[in-house]
């Protein structure tokens, strides 16, 4: 271990060792309280703070950052309630198994009064509420062991199973006494899982090629062990039509001509006697159908999460190894044991069968035919595909429901675009998350594409893209309603289903154009079908030429059920 001496402030001793473990960005929102840190920070020029409006918003940011490559993101939040704040967007960091770091500093509630404003109850530990969302948690009460606990922090997030890890510091040591303590210099090292014997990879071999109808079924385990590419040559290979959870578009691109989409609708269709997990964790609704996916004569799984083994009935084979050492040896192996040109017949099922999905997904979107003054949500998705990756390719990141981005138009190996969506559901990830994966990825073009109410709940964070000077395109996939509960209170069969009177999710007088130019991002109006790659095309060419944010408002149809209408608001005037 490569260590060096250090004399400094605590918070000075903090901003060395974050910057000694290769940590160049920290996402903050600023506290009276922290100034003595806040200062240190800002004091170098070789790390640089991007700072958010509110808790949730630098969450998002730190979880888009790590989403690019997997290298673990720092943020600093306010106290208890800063710790609360954030909580919701930890969530979507915490069900993608993120290395985000959460630093805190906590006020002591027991040496003195014990009641410290912003700050949780003197019951509570400092650690406490992000218990439920993180990985590991620490509290530093010694500013000597900061550099070994920062470090420790960093490394832990990012092993395998990577995850959040929560720091709390007491902001007792941010005063201005100097401490001498060792920095940790060498950065955080990719620390990855153990290699498949012969054996299991024998038994994989076995199982994709003694199938009839092989599923390969793949999760985030994939892109974090970088084994995108292993597991596209293998399903091609094999001719393996490939399957994925909600939130996972990247083990193999949804554009993929083998992608067959989420998994229960992939299952049902293609009725897979043997399945292949790769790097995924299962999960469901809390319902007796969560494992109907799972009625294969025979399960096999790999990863390099023991979570990604424990939720699959009936698992005939596990095998826990990294993702990546592992497929690599394998196609070592089945390079040299057989052919592709044996399973032909079954690659033309496989292709055929993912093509009458896709088509499937993408007619369930909207309306067919053109409507007036909107654009039809896969007229949009295909524009923004299309027009990325004539500029080389770049990452879009999601959250909306009215385009999935598994209905982008298949392209012969995928293409070179790289879609991102929140591992969970919690709303407001959408205008921050590409904000981080710009910084992650400086090269590349990156578009958020954002639901109308998923801006609205975070759209302070297009205050961060204009302040910062960071080139993101923002696509507003704007229906006016909360569409995806809308088709959940049809489907109930209850009184508004029967009406047609739809409460509370119809967002209407709300103008995206007028918000993001009040936070300082340039935007625009697109409601003709005719100007929508026009428009895509500009947008990009701005953010990219200009370096600096651009967001187009796309109107689409109304996000209501067929026939729908909103139903009267309670209006306290006249009541």
């Amino acid at each position: 271990m490569d260590t060096r001496q250090i004399t400094g402030t605590p918070s000075q001793v903090i901003v060395e060792q974050l910057r000694a473990s290769g940590v160049s960005r920290i996402f903050y929102n600023s506290g009276s309280r922290e100034a003595p840190f806040f200062d240190a920070l800002h004091a170098r020029s070789d790390i640089h703070g991007i700072l958010a409006l509110h808790e949730g918003s630098v969450t998002a940011m730190a979880g888009g950052y790590t989403q690019v490559r997997g290298d673990p993101a720092v943020t600093v939040v306010h106290l208890g309630a800063g710790l609360a704040q954030c909580l919701g967007q930890l969530i979507n960091v915490a069900a993608a198994s993120l290395p985000v770091v959460v630093v805190t500093f906590a006020g002591d509630t027991g040496s003195f009064g014990d009641a410290v404003g912003l700050d949780l109850d003197h019951n509570f530990g400092p650690t406490s509420i992000s218990a439920p969302f993180t990985k590991a948690a620490w509290t530093v009460i010694e500013p000597e062991g900061l550099p070994a606990a920062i470090e420790r922090a960093l490394r832990v997030a990012k092993m395998p199973p990577m995850g959040p890890v929560h720091l709390a510091v007491y902001d007792r040591l941010l005063d201005d006494r100097t401490v001498t303590t060792d920095i940790i210099d060498g950065g955080i090292q990719d620390i990855r899982s153990g290699f498949a014997s012969d054996e299991d990879l024998e038994v994989i071999a076995r199982t994709l090629h003694e199938a009839e109808r092989p599923l390969i079924y793949v999760g985030d385990g994939v892109w974090k062990s970088g084994a995108e590419e292993s597991v596209r040559s293998l399903a091609e290979r094999f001719g393996a039509p490939v399957a994925s959870t909600l939130a996972d578009l990247r083990g193999l691109s949804a554009a993929h001509p083998l992608y067959c989409g989420r998994i229960d609708q992939a299952a049902s269709a293609l009725d897979p006697d043997q399945i292949v997990c790769i790097g995924v964790r299962h999960s469901g609704l809390g319902r007796d159908h969560d494992y109907s996916a799972f009625t294969a004569r025979r399960v096999v799984a790999l990863g390099s999460d023991p979570a990604a083994l424990k939720n699959m009935p009936g698992l005939a084979h596990a095998v826990l190894a990294d993702e990546r050492r592992a497929l690599g040896s394998l196609e070592e192996m089945t390079l040299s044991e057989s052919t592709p040109d044996r399973y032909d017949e079954r690659r033309r099922w496989a292709l055929s069968m993912a093509a009458e999905l896709r088509s499937a997904r993408r007619s369930q979107t909207g309306p067919s035919g053109p409507q007036p003054g909107a654009v039809r949500p896969m007229v949009m998705l295909d524009a923004l595909d299309a027009a990325l990756e004539a500029a080389g390719g770049g990452l879009i990141t999601t959250e909306q429901f009215a385009a999935p981005l598994d209905c982008v138009r298949s392209k012969p190996d995928g293409g070179s675009n790289v879609y991102i969506r929140p591992a969970s559901g919690s709303e407001g990830y959408g205008i921050g998350a590409p904000v981080g994966a710009k910084l992650a990825a400086p090269d590349r073009p990156v578009v958020g594409l954002v639901g109308d109410g998923s801006m609205y709940y975070a759209d302070s964070g297009l205050w961060s893209a204009a302040h910062h000077r960071i080139p993101v395109l923002y696509v507003i996939a704007n229906n006016g309603a909360y569409g995806i509960v809308a088709g959940a209170f049809d489907e109930a069969g209850g009184a508004m289903s029967q009406t047609g009177e739809y409460a509370g999710v119809r967002l209407d007088g709300i103008d995206p154009v007028a918000i993001s130019q009040g936070f300082g991002v340039e935007a625009e109006r697109v409601d003709d079908e005719a100007t929508i790659e026009e428009a895509m095309e500009r947008g990009l060419a701005t953010v990219e030429r200009e370096g600096r944010p651009y967001l187009l408002d796309v109107r689409l149809p109304v996000g209501l059920p067929e026939g729908g209408k909103a139903a009267p608001p309670f209006e306290m005037a006249g009541a």
